[in-house]
């Protein structure tokens, strides 16, 4: 057969395939999808089990793509550090996270919170010799005879727990509740409800584990929000459809029924 007729034959035969592979079952033209990184240790928000992401953050972002026909989300796990090097390089479309400064000059930020975490309450256990202290108390000066187990180099406690305050450190969140259940070397923990209840389940001290939620923590809330990589062209678009997503009150409620679940 002619060199040149099999040429000629190629563009057509290879657009002919090309409808015939869209055709297809499970090949989507009208739907792309975007890979968000998340944390591989910081559960229960994100964290790798069995080679897959999993926790509430993964979770969360998957719910609110479910309302979004255009556009898929894949789940990567990574440590923090690198995924936000990702997502600041567009090698990665997006992530959830506190929407700093920093952050907001390589992402652009739905307008509202996807979850909050809130800082503002005493973990403690039911031995405790001081417990009757921990639940009267109305101030950090109230408090001020105990001692706070914290985490070493968190900049959040150095700023908002009192310095008057005996801080015993800790070099991480399960060693902290070992220093508070097992050995008994400080008299509570500043932690959001969700870190606490995970970690004593874990550890097993949730029966003697007590949550007390308190008004007088500052910048207790800390608000998490979906932001998408300024390299991604249509960065905005993805955005805009996500703040929509927010306002519908199916979403609402399947949200607010998914972050019960990690309560």
């Amino acid at each position: 057969m002619n060199r040149h007729f099999l040429n000629g034959m190629a563009a057509p035969l290879q657009i002919a395939l090309l409808i015939a592979v869209l055709a297809l079952p499970g090949v989507s033209q009208g739907s792309t999808t975007l890979t968000f990184a998340f944390s591989e240790k910081s559960a229960p928000y994100s964290s790798l089990l069995d080679g897959k992401a999993v926790g509430l953050f993964p979770d969360v972002v998957q719910l609110a793509f479910s309302f979004i026909p255009d556009y898929t989300a894949a789940s990567l796990v990574t440590p923090w550090a690198r995924a936000q090097y990702n997502v600041r390089h567009g090698i990665n479309d997006g992530f959830m996270t506190y929407p700093s400064e920093s952050r907001q000059d390589y992402a652009v930020f739905s307008a509202e919170p996807l979850f909050t975490q809130d800082f503002g309450h005493l973990v403690y256990s039911a031995d405790n010799p001081n417990i009757d202290v921990i639940e009267s108390a109305t101030s950090f000066a109230d408090l001020s005879g105990l001692r706070v187990i914290v985490e070493s180099g968190s900049k959040w406690e150095d700023n908002n727990i009192p310095g008057y305050l005996e801080r015993v450190p800790g070099q991480h969140l399960d060693a902290m509740m070992h220093l508070l259940m097992l050995r008994k070397a400080g008299d509570f923990l500043v932690q959001p409800a969700e870190d606490a209840r995970l970690i004593a389940r874990q550890l097993g001290y949730s029966q003697k584990l007590k949550v007390r939620k308190v008004d007088f923590i500052p910048n207790s809330q800390i608000p998490f929000h979906i932001g998408v990589s300024r390299k991604l062209p249509n960065a905005k678009e993805v955005i805009n459809q996500i703040d929509a997503v927010m306002q519908s009150p199916e979403f609402q409620s399947q949200s607010s029924t998914l972050m019960e679940g990690y309560r």
